[in-house]
């Protein structure tokens, strides 16, 4: 028993000398826990908010003013949290995808609110298909991540 804990405690002292995951291993860093806690709140402000408007609690207008308050300032905080993380160089291509998604998922509630202010169809289909474009593209980005954030190994010292 005693041998198998110093062995163990061997190779855990091993593993961890360096400090680093084995090569090719992404890193879960404080910004991607953060990101993983904030991207689950606002999405779910935002689908709240078009539950509401769905079952006729708010209009569109009320809408646009939630998505306009309760979802783009919080997703921006967030947004700029990642922009000023410091990226392990294991970690670029999921920095890369994840600067995108935040980019595209903004542009899309943004051009979302845009089209639900506007005065009627006609000036509202550009904004519209500027949303779907764009949401299109954050979910293309968000598949992407999944499969990055399944490979992610833990914080170091957890």
């Amino acid at each position: 028993m005693i041998a198998r804990t110093l062995t163990l405690a061997l190779t855990l002292a091993a593993c961890g000398r360096s400090g680093t995951p084995p090569a090719g291993t992404l890193v879960d860093t404080p910004v991607i826990v953060e990101f993983r806690a904030g991207e689950r709140a606002t999405l779910q402000r935002f689908n709240d908010a078009l539950g509401r408007q769905r079952a006729n609690q708010i209009d569109e207008l009320g809408l646009a003013e939630a998505i306009d308050r309760e979802v783009l300032p919080p997703w921006r905080e967030l947004r700029a949290h990642v922009a000023a993380a410091t990226v392990p160089a294991v970690d670029r291509e999921l920095f890369a995808t994840l600067t995108r998604y935040l980019a595209e998922r903004e542009n899309a509630w943004q051009a979302y609110s845009a089209a639900l202010r506007a005065g009627n169809d006609a000036a509202a289909a550009p904004d519209y298909a500027k949303y779907h474009e764009q949401d299109a593209a954050a979910d293309e980005d968000a598949r992407a991540l999944g499969g990055m954030f399944r490979r992610l190994s833990p914080k170091p010292g957890s």
